[in-house]
């Protein structure tokens, strides 16, 4: 692939540099080039204007990763029209919710997937709420007030060749997990997403597989990375550790990044995985701690990332090169253009190098703004929230590293603050997790009349003694970094997000505030 000067590519000659697009799903693989792509295209631009579409208008995508998500993608850059993406895990209320409040006039969806009792969810639904025109469905009719259009009907229309690619023009909507509030919705002009892709081309080889849903920023960043890259796009609508490991070996896959017991699982293949360049993971489950020494037993090296939904996925990388503690969050600054700073969250004063503080951020894969409720316009007023001074306020802990390399420590609302002191809860948890029986812990803070304390819930593999627990964080730690209690239930509370299932710290947080109290 001829890797030309992509500093002025827009999204629609970024797409075109895709050289084949590979979908495999049940043992079979289907592929279409870049050429057969762009007539799919074109001739779903032309059906959907057919229907009605204009510029601005947004359209809800309730699908799994595939050929008809891709062409959407594709064609909503082309036509000036957004794409909300809707994780196919969510149920009524979260569709319900997402979907009104976006002002979508069309729902994409497949109603035959895994199974999914799509229509019954839609039936739950508040049809006011919801607010649709119409409902594009790849499988059949889906009873309602509503219109049903085939996708057969788009998808074969007579061809356009309509390109309204503008930076200007907001493309897609992700939504922000959502496990203390309801979710924002994060809208993203088409020249953030084109200039994190041009951003990437340096960071991704000739081969990309793209296992995570591309409903949320970390699997989309994958198909940006093969655009900017020129690269094929390999994906699968489910992540199957098996087929996943079976298309690295078969394709020669140089590029994928996923959650840690994707990698893991994937690892334990027994397939050959030389082909990969080095494999970007975020921590979910922190029980799999042996993840990094699993992946360079079968010569895969596992580096740390950084990303979120306004910033994208991959806006810090480690390098391949990096020695020691390449696997640790964070990373270099991927965009030459892109800056970090680490300000003491009560007084906004930058701290030394090496400090520990709130991450604030700049860089052309900046999002354009939270929407309001009705999508057709940004909340000023929550988006100017959530900035200072120019500079974006990602609520996360970090220690700057260098003046272009930093380190994710924890969510900042998950920071404990103990005995006066900010105390990240993973140096507790690593504590605590030296028990042979325990399987994963989260530790959060509650809020007591003697003061913030710390609580630690453990999911063990036989009855663990809480005084046992206590008394060896008593030997390795501060007196007030010791929980005052250690639950051990059988599963933590979760909600699914497009990236993975993360924990309600707050709902344990509720429990902890229960039980003592």
């Amino acid at each position: 692939m001829n890797l030309e000067n992509t500093d002025e590519l827009g999204l629609h000659e970024l797409f075109c540099r895709v050289p084949r697009f590979v979908v495999c799903e049940d043992g079979r693989d289907v592929q279409i080039s870049q050429e057969d792509m762009h007539i799919a295209v074109d001739r779903l631009c032309g059906g959907l204007q057919n229907w009605g579409i204009n510029p601005g208008d947004r359209i809800a995508v309730w699908l799994p990763n595939g050929l008809p998500y891709l062409s959407l993608l594709w064609a909503a850059a082309r036509l000036g029209v957004v794409v909300v993406s809707i994780n196919t895990r969510f149920r009524s209320s979260e569709v319900q919710d997402i979907v009104g409040r976006s002002g979508a006039r069309l729902l994409v969806m497949d109603p035959s997937f895994l199974g999914i009792d799509f229509r019954g969810i839609l039936a739950q639904i508040d049809n006011d709420e919801l607010g649709i025109e119409a409902i594009v469905s790849l499988a059949g009719d889906v009873d309602g007030p509503w219109e049903t259009v085939s996708w057969a009907e788009l998808s074969d229309a007579l061809p356009s060749d309509v390109d309204r690619c503008d930076p200007d023009l907001p493309w897609i909507v992700f939504t922000t997990s959502g496990t203390t509030s309801a979710p924002k919705l994060v809208l993203h002009c088409q020249g953030s997403p084109a200039a994190h892709a041009r951003d990437l081309e340096r960071w991704v080889g000739p081969s990309v597989l793209a296992a995570v849903p591309f409903c949320g920023v970390f699997g989309y960043t994958m198909l940006l990375g093969a655009m900017g890259r020129g690269s094929e796009l390999i994906t699968m609508p489910v992540f199957d550790a098996s087929l996943a490991a079976s298309a690295i070996e078969r394709y020669g896959v140089t590029t994928f990044h996923g959650s840690d017991e994707m990698l893991m699982r994937i690892v334990e293949s027994g397939r050959d995985l030389t082909s990969l360049e080095a494999v970007g993971y975020a921590r979910f489950n922190n029980a799999l701690e042996g993840v990094v020494d699993a992946a360079a037993r079968v010569g895969v090296k596992a580096i740390g990332l950084y990303g979120m939904s306004e910033v994208h996925a991959l806006y810090a990388h480690r390098s391949i090169m990096a020695s020691g503690s390449a696997e640790v969050p964070g990373g270099e600054l991927v965009s030459p253009r892109a800056r970090a700073r680490v300000v003491d969250p009560a007084n906004g004063k930058d701290v030394e190098l090496g400090g520990e503080g709130e991450l604030l951020l700049q860089g052309p894969s900046m999002f354009a703004g939270y929407l309001a409720d009705g999508g057709d316009r940004i909340d000023e007023e929550l988006t100017a929230q959530h900035f200072t001074r120019g500079w974006f306020k990602t609520g996360d802990l970090a220690r700057l590293e260098n003046d272009r390399t930093f380190e994710y420590l924890a969510r900042l609302g998950d920071v404990l603050r103990l005995g006066g002191f900010l105390v990240n809860p993973a140096e507790i948890e690593d504590c605590i997790l030296k028990d042979v029986d325990v399987e994963s812990v989260q530790v959060v803070g509650v809020d007591l009349p003697a003061g913030p304390k710390a609580v630690a819930f453990v999911v063990a593999k036989s009855q663990v003694s809480e005084d046992a627990i206590r008394m060896r964080c008593r030997q390795e730690l501060a007196a007030y970094k010791v929980p005052i209690r250690v639950f051990q239930i059988d599963e933590f509370p979760t909600t699914s997000s497009a990236n993975g299932v993360k924990i309600q710290k707050t709902r344990l947080r509720d429990i902890a505030l229960l039980e003592i109290t």
